[in-house]
């Protein structure tokens, strides 16, 4: 009921975005020293930072509606799905283009995708509950 309250939210996205970064360095490191075949490596570098780019936007996006409504939550859910589909296949396209290998760069980007939804999900409970007032 505090005007604290409102900080809390800036808080809780500062740490998701924090957490989120995290991710994404750790992701380009392994991309960057893991795979011994170079284009494999640029493969899976490029599959990181499509995750990591969609993966920031997915988080803004969903800053944004939460401080909406439910409704427009889900909208966001839709519009980041599609953006990552259309990524997914616009990468894919341009790695196998370029005679790279598509598999690291569907690790890469799966890799870190998947902690970022968990991030994302985690951002949008919590969210929610604060704006619900359950400070616990």
């Amino acid at each position: 009921m505090t005007a604290r309250g409102g900080g809390s939210g800036t808080d809780s996205f500062k740490s998701h975005a924090a957490l989120a970064g995290g991710v994404a360095v750790v992701g380009l490191a392994l991309a960057a020293l893991m795979p011994q075949v170079v284009e494999d490596r640029v493969s899976a570098v490029w599959g990181v930072g499509l995750a990591a780019v969609t993966g920031a936007v997915a988080l803004v996006l969903k800053r944004r509606a939460v401080r909406q409504d439910l409704n427009a939550a889900l909208k966001v859910v839709g519009i980041i799905f599609g953006l990552r589909a259309v990524g997914v296949l616009a990468g894919l396209l341009g790695v196998v283009s370029r005679g790279m290998a598509a598999v690291p760069f569907i690790a890469g980007f799966f890799g870190v995708y998947f902690a970022l939804q968990w991030i994302e999900v985690s951002y949008v409970m919590a969210a929610s509950k604060e704006s619900a007032g359950g400070d616990e």
